[in-house]
């Protein structure tokens, strides 16, 4: 069969184009580090590829939720520590007035500090960042705590009074809802939801917010003879009308004294149980740390390429392509276009 010109010059350009395909491939391997650039070149690694991306892409909103946790239970933890030390400067305070050996004024005076405490307490309760409160629970855009005639109102409740329940169990029921109404967030524990109500299970979530209410306390209790509050900002009231009071009693006083020192007891718990769960975020974050390396290390084996051996493919390839070039033109015949001015 004869050769002719044409059949040579079309299979030569056909097998150059296809040299110059792969120099480009493996050029484009050597500059981006990855064996393929387009799913087709390499399915199998493609899917691959793309499900330790999604799962890289999870644990980085993990992370990203975690640190917001932190963030805002550091901040809860700094407004606790300062209800802490108004507590304490106001036990303070009231011992100085038990002691026996205070006049009516002075006592009045340490009413006057009491209620400037008292000031003090609701202002940190109604703690904020970027307008996100810290301690409101779920409820996060408006002031947890008010007073309202001299009372203290937590969410729109009068924390001195029942729960607006039918019984006395809903009214305890209620006040647990209360007690652990929290915000919640995945930081990857396989987030699961309940079949019926379509609710996620709290178990697979993590609360990071501290509730108002387990802070200052709830509900009332007789204390010699007198019905008061539970709660720490209605306590340092009442201690503040006993100072105040021409009747002044020491030992309802010091009865007074005695359930605000009880009760004083829920902030310190507050603090460790918010110490509790940034160890656990801690823990959680350095596993995330861990999956995430070990998933860059497949990455790597799936999608990386040695670049020794990478680069050394190039050199050839680029080698055989400058070859097929000088042997072109050699083997194609000069014609008559050569010739042409």
């Amino acid at each position: 069969m004869r050769i002719t010109n044409k059949m040579i010059t079309t299979q030569y350009t056909r097998s150059l184009n296809n040299l110059s395909a792969e120099l480009h491939r493996l050029n484009t391997q050597v500059s981006s580090g990855r064996k393929f650039a387009k799913a087709s070149e390499d399915t199998s690694g493609a899917i691959k590829a793309f499900q330790i991306r999604k799962d890289l892409s999870k644990i980085k909103g993990y992370e990203d939720n975690i640190a917001h946790a932190k963030a805002s239970l550091t901040n809860a933890e700094s407004a606790l520590t300062h209800i802490e030390d108004l507590m304490q400067n106001a036990m303070e305070k009231i011992i100085l007035g038990l002691n026996g050996t205070q006049s009516k004024e002075e006592r009045a005076i340490l009413a006057t500090e009491l209620r400037s405490i008292q000031g003090q307490l609701l202002q940190t309760l109604n703690s904020n960042a970027s307008d996100s409160y810290y301690f409101g629970g779920s409820n996060t855009t408006e002031k947890p705590f008010e007073v309202v005639n001299g009372k203290l109102r937590y969410n729109g409740y009068d924390l001195d009074l029942p729960l607006p329940a039918d019984t006395p169990e809903a009214n305890e029921a209620m006040l647990k809802a209360l007690e652990s109404d929290s915000l919640y967030m995945d930081i990857g524990l396989n987030v699961k939801y309940d079949a019926l109500t379509g609710k996620v299970d709290e178990s697979t979530v993590f609360g990071y917010s501290i509730t108002g209410i387990s802070i200052v306390g709830s509900g009332t209790k007789v204390v010699d003879g007198i019905n008061v509050s539970n709660n720490l900002y209605n306590l340092l009231g009442s201690l503040a009308e006993e100072f105040e009071s021409g009747s002044y009693v020491h030992e309802r006083a010091d009865a007074l004294f005695g359930h605000l020192k009880d009760g004083s007891r829920r902030v310190m718990r507050s603090i460790t149980e918010v110490g509790a769960k940034t160890s656990y975020l801690d823990f959680m974050s350095e596993r995330l740390e861990d999956r995430s390396f070990n998933l860059e290390e497949r990455q790597v084996a799936v999608e990386g390429i040695d670049p020794a051996y990478a680069i050394i493919q190039f050199e050839s390839q680029k080698f055989a392509y400058n070859a097929a070039l000088q042997m072109g033109a050699r083997i194609i015949q000069p014609s008559i276009f050569d010739f042409m001015v």
